[in-house]
């Protein structure tokens, strides 16, 4: 059985995997820049050509870590090609937190919804999550009292 010391939560877009040749912004009418939603949608089946970043490299390390539990925290909704990519290229970590279809909610909400059975579960673990929003990473951060590493990106909003 493992036994947990660590938990390494990643972000995956602009943190583990790069995904700009999808990726888009827009002012939107509150003069705020944010991700271009429907673009993403519609190139979600690109998923196949990200790449990976250089901090996969510690992601895959953690993977082989038997006392690391790596969480994938994305507020992505995961499709066929997202899965494929992960289970293909970046590799099958312990769980997964993605955002359901048709939901809406902020990304730092969704992660910390969806980490929280988590970290009753691995609370005694020594905790740390890399994101490239800033807001998001605020949020998870605080909600747990987590070590964060803010991961410097094009695709942070």
């Amino acid at each position: 059985m493992k036994t947990v010391s660590r938990v390494q939560v990643y972000d995956m877009d602009g943190t583990i995997v790069c995904s700009l040749h999808r990726y888009r912004t827009i002012i939107g009418p509150d003069n705020i820049e944010r991700i271009d939603l429907p673009y993403w949608r519609e190139n979600e089946y690109r998923a196949g050509d990200d790449s990976l970043l250089p901090l996969a490299m510690q992601y895959k390390q953690d993977l082989q870590d038997e006392n690391c539990y790596v969480i994938v925290a994305t507020a992505r909704v995961l499709n066929s090609p997202d899965r494929k990519f992960i289970r293909e290229i970046l590799g099958l970590p312990d769980a997964i937190v993605s955002r359901p279809a048709n939901d809406s909610r902020s990304g730092g909400l969704l992660k910390v919804l969806g980490l929280r059975k988590y970290y009753q579960a691995f609370q005694s673990a020594d905790w740390c999550f890399y994101e490239d929003n800033a807001t998001y990473l605020k949020t998870v951060c605080d909600y747990f009292n987590i070590r964060g590493v803010y991961v410097p990106s094009k695709q942070g909003h």
